[in-house]
């Protein structure tokens, strides 16, 4: 019994230690805005603030639109939402909150690395966690339908971090009626 729960404790602790020694610190990260912008592409919308006023709870069309169509970005070889995905996506669920006839389509992405098999299921994972986000956050789950297209298409077309970076993410399509509040 007491190797049995040796074992155990040190299974975890091996693995916390694995687990926090491939994560870059937040600081160090590169930002995803920032880098489309170096490759000429338009950068996605700023999150609202989420406060009773805000454009998120039902401002224009246009503005809340471009709240939906924000995409978010994953680390390396991961489905976890980072804090700046889990804002964006607070800000996703204010509008799909005050406008209950829009759906989304959830599009996941991976960059080259890996087969493509392993991209597909990464892809799909991610989408898959950005709905049970949403889901969480009280969006009812027939709103949201969720794809994966691995690395089939990619948001830059290079072969360097910085490209890399911007093809692991999450796209969004409405696919429902957005009509003013």
């Amino acid at each position: 019994m007491r190797s049995a729960l040796a074992r155990i404790v040190l299974g975890v602790g091996v693995a916390g230690a694995v687990a926090g020694c491939g994560r870059k610190r937040m600081a160090d990260a590169p930002n995803p805005t920032s880098e489309l912008a170096a490759f000429g592409g338009a950068p996605a919308a700023a999150p609202a603030t989420l406060d009773s006023g805000s454009p998120a709870a039902g401002g224009d069309a246009d503005r809340r639109l471009a709240i939906l169509e924000e995409r978010v970005h994953f680390d390396f070889d991961r489905w976890t939402l980072t804090l700046k995905a889990q804002s964006v996506l607070t800000a996703k669920a204010e509008v799909l909150v005050s406008s209950p006839a829009v759906t989304l389509r959830i599009e996941g992405h991976a960059d080259e690395r890996g087969s493509d098999e392993y991209n597909l299921v990464l892809s799909n994972k991610r989408a898959s966690e950005v709905k049970r986000y949403l889901t969480g956050l009280g969006i009812d789950p027939s709103r949201l339908e969720t794809m994966g297209y691995g690395e089939e298409r990619p948001l830059v077309e290079r072969s360097d971090e910085p490209a890399w970076l911007l093809n692991r993410r999450a796209e969004f399509r409405v696919t429902g009626n957005l009509t003013p509040r």
